[in-house]
C-alpha cells in the first residue's frame, strides 16, 4: 500500500498496532543517490567502511521506505504480513521547519525512472519528518514564542510613535478599520477578515491604526495564510491576547506534529523493539538512523552503540544466504534471484498472506525496486531461509527471529569483503585483519589486466579490483608470499619507472599524511570528523595513522576493453566484477588471444614489450624467484 502525505494520518494508528503486534520487521529504502566519489573498497574495515558511507552516502535522500511486519501462526502455521510503501520528503511544513538540501545522482535517477517511480507522488505528497534533535529545536522555539506572547499580552500597550500613512495605503487602512468597526457593533459576528493579501508594512499600518481607534480589550488583530488568498489580517471581538496566545500555541504544536510525520513510524519501531529484517541493509540501516532519528556519530563504536538503540537484533538476508551453511546452495544472493532459488530448493516453501488485501502485493515482478514490495519480498525470503536452515541442520521446531539459532548470524549487516566474514559486526570490536599482502597500483591507462598481471608474475594466484581506469588494489592469494613481494618491490619499481606501487599499509600512509581536500559537493550536515583508528595486524598497524585516511575518489571510466571491468563499487553492489588470476604464461596467452579477437588492430601490451626487455634487474629477479616464468 503507498502511503502519501493525504492518507498518513489516516494510516498511523493501524501502521502502528501492526508494528505493536507483529513478530517481525522487514525495511527497505530507494534513494536519491548512492555514493558522493569516493568508492567502498573490499580491503576496508568495517571502521573504514562505515566513515566511508557517512561522509559520502549521507548526502542524498531516501525516497522511499518500505515496511513490512510479520506476524506467525502458531496454530495454523502460517505467516501474515502487512507491507507499507511510504513515499518520504522533507518539504517544511512551517516556516520554522528546516529547508533541506541533499544530492542527486544521475545513475540512480535514472534506475528509479526505469522502475516506474513516481516523482510527482514523491514531490506533491511525500511525507515530511524531522531528526529528534530538529524536532527538538522547533519544540524550543515554539515555548520561546509562547512565553514572549503571554508576557506582552500581560504588558499594557504602550504608544509609539506613529508612522504616516502613505497616500497609495490609505484607502486599505480605512477599509481595514470599517470592518473593526461593524465587527465591534454586530452582535452575531466574533471574527472577520479585514484585509487581504497584505505584506509587513501594511499589516503593521493596520495594527497601529486599528489600536488607535479601538481599545485592544476590545478588539484583537492576527496575520495568518489562508490557502488560495495567502496572508489576510483577521480581527477577533471579545478575545483577550492571552487566549489568542494560547490558541496559536496549538495551532503551531499541530504544525509541528505534522512536520514530525514519518519520524514518527520510526519512534514506534524504536519502541517495539522488534527484530529488524532486510536485505544488504547497511545503507538502508545508515539512511534509516540518520534521515528521520539523530545524525550519524563519527565513530565507528557509537556507531555500533547507537544502531542497538533501534533494535536489539537484525538480521540480512544477504549476510545470512552468502555465508555457511546456506552459502552452496544459491548461484545468486540478489534479492529476486534468493526467492527464485528457494521456491525450487524447498519443499516446505512458505508464502506469505496479506492480512487484508490492501497492504498485500501479488507475485508481480514489475513492483521490483518499489520499497514497500522489496520489504515484502524480504520477509518471504528470510522465513524461507530459516526453513532451509532447518532443514540443512535437521532442525523440527520453527525457526523464529528470536530463535538461538540465528544467533551467528546476528547484528551482522552484510558488506563486500574479500576472502574474509563480509559483514559489519555490531556485536563488538572487529577482529585484526591482515593487509600485508594488499597492493595499491597506479598505472597508464592504456594498461591491460594482463600488464598488471605480469608485474606479480613471481606469484601464482592475484586478485585484482580496479577502482578506476589508472588505479587497483592488487591482493596476493597466498598472504605468506607478502615478504618475499615486499623484498623485491624496490627492484620492480625502478624496473617500471611507468608505475607506482605501495603497499596497504604505505598507501593509506602517504594518502593521511599529504592532507589532499576531496571535492564534494555541499553537504546537508558536517561529516568531516576523522575515522577511529582500525583493527589490523601489528605488521600494518606500525605503519598507519589513526587520523582517518583518503580513499579512491574517481569512478571507473571505461575507455576500451579490459578482461576486468572493475568499475566502481557501491555500498549495495549485488554482483563483484573483480578479477582473480593465476599469473602464469597459460593465462596470459589466453587473455592476449581474447583481446586480440576484440580489437581491430593488434597493439602489443606492455606484457609483450616486456618480454623484449632483459637487463641487469631482471636477471637480479630471477635469482630471488628462480622457478617464474620470466622467458
Amino acid at each position: 500500500m503507498d502511503v502519501v502525505n493525504e492518507n498518513f494520518y489516516q494510516l498511523l494508528p493501524e501502521i502502528e498496532q501492526a508494528i505493536a503486534e507483529c513478530d517481525f520487521i522487514a525495511i527497505d529504502g530507494e534513494f536519491t543517490g548512492l555514493h558522493n566519489g569516493t568508492m567502498v573498497s573490499i580491503f576496508d574495515t568495517a571502521a573504514q567502511y562505515y566513515q566511508k558511507l557517512r561522509s559520502n552516502c549521507m548526502d542524498f535522500l531516501m525516497v522511499q521506505f518500505g515496511l513490512c511486519t510479520v506476524k506467525y501462526n502458531a496454530e495454523k502455521k502460517k505467516f501474515t504480513y502487512r507491507a507499507y510503501n511510504f513515499y518520504t520528503f522533507p518539504k517544511p511544513m512551517s516556516r520554522y521547519a528546516p529547508d533541506c538540501r541533499f544530492l542527486c545522482q544521475s545513475s540512480s535517477m535514472e534506475f528509479l525512472s526505469n522502475h516506474n517511480f513516481d516523482f510527482n507522488k514523491l514531490f506533491k505528497h511525500g511525507i515530511p519528518f524531522l531528526t529528534v534533535p530538529d524536532e527538538q529545536v522547533l519544540q524550543n522555539e515554539l515555548l520561546n514564542r509562547y512565553k514572549q506572547n503571554c508576557l506582552q499580552a500581560q504588558t499594557p500597550s504602550k504608544v509609539s510613535e506613529c508612522i504616516p500613512i502613505p497616500d497609495n495605503h490609505k484607502a486599505e487602512i480605512e477599509t481595514a478599520c470599517e470592518k473593526v468597526k461593524e465587527l465591534l457593533e454586530s452582535e452575531t459576528i466574533s471574527e472577520v477578515i479585514i484585509a487581504e493579501k497584505t505584506n509587513s508594512f501594511v499589516r503593521k499600518l493596520i495594527y497601529q491604526e486599528v489600536y488607535n481607534r479601538y481599545s485592544d480589550t476590545k478588539v484583537s488583530l492576527q496575520s495568518r495564510i489562508v490557502e488560495d488568498i495567502g496572508n489576510v489580517m483577521v480581527a477577533f471581538k471579545g478575545r483577550t491576547k492571552l487566549l489568542m496566545a494560547q490558541e496559536r500555541m496549538e495551532r503551531e504544536q499541530i504544525e509541528l506534529e505534522k512536520a514530525v510525520g514519518f519520524s514518527a513510524v520510526l519512534k514506534k519501531i524504536i519502541a517495539s523493539n522488534k527484530p529488524i529484517v532486510g536485505h544488504n541493509m547497511t545503507l538502508d540501516v545508515c539512511h534509516m538512523i540518520h534521515q528521520f532519528c539523530l545524525p550519524l556519530p563519527s565513530s565507528y563504536s557509537d556507531f555500533q552503540a547507537m544502531v542497538k538503540t533501534i533494535s536489539y537484533r537484525f538480521l540480512d538476508t544477504k549476510y545470512i544466504s552468502g555465508t555457511e551453511p546456506l552459502k552452496g546452495y544459491f548461484g545468486s544472493t540478489v534479492l529476486n534471484d534468493l526467492k527464485k532459488s528457494l521456491a525450487e530448493q524447498c519443499q516446505n516453501y512458505t508464502d506469505l498472506e496479506p492480512e487484508v488485501p490492501e497492504v498485500g502485493y501479488s507475485e508481480d515482478i514489475s513492483k521490483l525496486h518499489d520499497a514497500g514490495y522489496d520489504a515484502y519480498l524480504t520477509s518471504t525470503v528470510f522465513v524461507n531461509l530459516c526453513n532451509l536452515y532447518a532443514k540443512v541442520k535437521g532442525i523440527k521446531e520453527h525457526i523464529s527471529t528470536d530463535s538461538s539459532y540465528l544467533k551467528q548470524y546476528e547484528n551482522k549487516l552484510y558488506m563486500i569483503r574479500y576472502n574474509e566474514d563480509p559483514c559489519l559486526n555490531l556485536n563488538g570490536p572487529e577482529p585484526q585483519l591482515q593487509r600485508s599482502h594488499v597492493y595499491h597500483i597506479t598505472f597508464p591507462p592504456e594498461w591491460k589486466t594482463i600488464d598488471i598481471t605480469n608485474i606479480f608474475s613471481p606469484f601464482t594466484n592475484v586478485f585484482i579490483k580496479y577502482i578506476n581506469d589508472t588505479s587497483a588494489w592488487v591482493a596476493l592469494r597466498d598472504g605468506s608470499q607478502a615478504k618475499a613481494m615486499n623484498k623485491i618491490l624496490p627492484k620492480l619499481q625502478a624496473l617500471h619507472k611507468n608505475i607506482m606501487l605501495l603497499p596497504w599499509s604505505v598507501y593509506y600512509k602517504d594518502t593521511l599524511t599529504s592532507n589532499v581536500p576531496t571535492a564534494t559537493k555541499r553537504k546537508i550536515s558536517n561529516c568531516s570528523s576523522p575515522p577511529p583508528k582500525d583493527n589490523v595486524d601489528s605488521s600494518i598497524a606500525e605503519n598507519s595513522s589513526d587520523d582517518g585516511h583518503t580513499p579512491e575518489k574517481i569512478p571507473r571510466i571505461s575507455r576500451g576493453r579490459r578482461v576486468s571491468k572493475g568499475g566502481t563499487i557501491s555500498p549495495i553492489l549485488e554482483g563483484d566484477e573483480s578479477t582473480e588470476l593465476d599469473a602464469d604464461s597459460s593465462t596470459v596467452s589466453n587473455i592476449t588471444d581474447v583481446d586480440s579477437k576484440n580489437n581491430s588492430v593488434a597493439t602489443p601490451s606492455y606484457a609483450q614489450t616486456l618480454k623484449t626487455k632483459k637487463d641487469a634487474d631482471t636477471a637480479e629477479l630471477k635469482t630471488i624467484f628462480p622457478v617464474a616464468s620470466w622467458d
